[in-house]
């Protein structure tokens, strides 16, 4: 008895109308969003998650997607942020890879270096988010190397014939994969030797990959 009952209950709590309607509003948002109709995708992503209450993380990324087409950027932002916890991988790592490119856009590269590395740490297989990444720690390294011409007083010091010894084996690890070692081999030798910081951006990197590839 009490199973029926409790049949029942899950029946009379489950609206079939309210889930014919959340259907065809994602239908007809997606083709609205397909066919470039932006203005309609977004009145039917809101009609999804401000009236029928729907928090999925798909419809809530397509509606950050539907902001970021019609340059509402605080919205977008907003939007994308609230999905950087998601536990899907893929919602979370196009989340933040979305937040780099706005973040770009404001000209806060370094904010926007993070959030490439962020989508790439969720979702290995993103490869937009790796290559935006690695395209803006060059810019960024270059940059660094150009203030530094022009800085005299931050030059690092010239390596000694140990730290390039320590390079040489840290650059043969690098050919074969090996990062984890050869990131340990640097840092360790810095302690020893001072102007192993020489090689200070290729630790950076180093660093970088190793955290990157590191388990989840």
């Amino acid at each position: 008895m009490k199973y029926l009952l409790a049949a029942l209950l899950a029946a009379w709590l489950i609206d079939p109308g309210k889930i014919a309607r959340e259907n065809r509003a994602k239908s007809e948002a997606r083709e609205a969003y397909t066919s470039g109709d932006y203005k309609k995708a977004l009145e039917k992503y809101r009609y999804l998650a401000d009236s029928l209450g729907v928090r999925e993380d798909e419809v809530l990324l397509n509606l950050g997607h539907t902001y970021f087409q019609i340059n509402d950027t605080t919205n977008a932002l907003s939007t994308y942020q609230s999905l950087i916890g998601s536990m899907n991988v893929t919602v979370r790592s196009k989340a933040n890879q979305q937040l780099g490119i706005l973040h770009h856009r404001q000209g806060k590269f370094e904010v926007a270096l993070a959030d490439f590395k962020a989508a790439v740490k969720a979702d290995a297989a993103n490869i937009d988010a790796r290559y935006n990444y690695e395209m803006l720690k060059r810019k960024l390294d270059e940059k660094k190397k150009e203030d530094e011409k022009k800085n005299p007083k931050n030059k690092p010091p010239e390596p000694s014939a140990y730290a390039k010894k320590l390079k040489a084996q840290a650059d043969a690890l690098v050919a074969q994969f090996r990062f984890g070692e050869a990131n340990m081999l640097m840092t360790e030798g810095a302690k020893k030797d001072p102007t192993v910081m020489h090689y200070q951006d290729f630790m950076t990197r180093l660093q970088d990959v190793t955290t990157i590839n590191k388990p989840k």
